[in-house]
């Protein structure tokens, strides 16, 4: 039996490698890729067991579908000032869904107490998932290569 992810923030530039990679290296899952706008959707959905389905950050409604039948959750929000109240709406409806596994793109140094509004956003949220109760994957990067090109 194949498990189903559900990747967040699909087309960005981490969220559509993590697509990619699931869906060429990893047979045993089938993926479905949340993305903003429904019109992005073929971005991500050119790849094999790949099913685009919209989610609005703002709107709790789409959530119980997107999240229907999904096992495991690859949690990735843009950057914002809203994107802890965002990621919050997520673990919530993946903690009523029955999501077995969080993994969360974090970001180094996540603190509470931190000097950058980031790393405290992020924080928070990792707070809230181990809080939760579903078992977690932090991953928390220094930089990218790609951040580095097109900065």
């Amino acid at each position: 039996m194949n498990e189903t992810i559900l990747v967040t923030g699909a087309t960005g530039t981490v969220g559509s490698e993590v697509v990619k990679q699931l869906s060429r290296d990893v047979p045993s899952y089938n993926i479905k890729a949340g993305v903003h706008s429904i019109e992005n959707a073929d971005r991500v959905a050119q790849y094999d067991r790949v099913k685009a389905v919209q989610i609005d950050y703002d709107k709790q409604e789409g959530l119980e579908s997107a999240f229907k039948d999904v096992d495991k959750l690859f949690l990735l929000t843009h950057p914002s000032s809203k994107s802890a109240e965002h990621e919050s709406t997520l673990v919530n409806e993946a903690k009523k869904s029955r999501i077995k596994h969080i993994v969360k793109q974090s970001m180094m140094r996540a603190d509470l107490g931190a000097d950058l509004e980031a790393t405290r956003l992020h924080r928070q949220v990792e707070k809230l998932i181990e809080d939760s109760g579903i078992p977690y994957t932090f991953l928390r990067p220094n930089e990218y290569m790609q951040g580095f090109i097109n900065f």
